[in-house]
């Protein structure tokens, strides 16, 4: 977009995201229909596009109905965040076993996280 951003656009930029998505599928689109894809391929992809159009449409029309996003998140340092993502980063490691090796780069950063918030929990003090 050149120029300033709309303020709605701007205060939920959740349709920006979406839209790029339909966006850069119209491309994949067209990138099928230059190199002669079958016109299944061809009407599967019009449709997904179609279907990430009207969810654009849909963000749009809550973003303007309801209150602001959430900018700021705050991640609670209290037990139940560390047994959730030890828990995720125990079942992400079990399906090393099945899909490969390289879910260790999504499992080791969960526990890593998990054994922090766990540490500093105990340093504080309240077990």
């Amino acid at each position: 977009m050149s120029g300033p951003v709309p303020r709605r656009l701007r205060r939920h930029p959740g349709a920006v995201v979406v839209g790029g998505w339909a966006c850069l599928n119209a491309v994949l689109l067209g990138v099928l229909t230059a190199y002669g894809e079958s016109e299944l391929a061809l009407l599967l992809w019009a449709g997904a596009f179609l279907v990430l159009v009207l969810a654009c449409c849909a963000v749009l029309v809550s973003c303007s109905r309801g209150p602001l996003e959430l900018t700021r998140y705050r991640v609670p340092s209290t037990g139940g965040a560390v047994v959730l993502l030890t828990a995720c980063g125990l079942a992400v490691g079990g399906l090393m076993f099945v899909f490969g090796s390289w879910l260790v780069a999504v499992a080791g950063p969960l526990l890593l996280v998990a054994a922090v918030l766990a540490l500093r929990r105990r340093s504080r003090g309240s077990v």
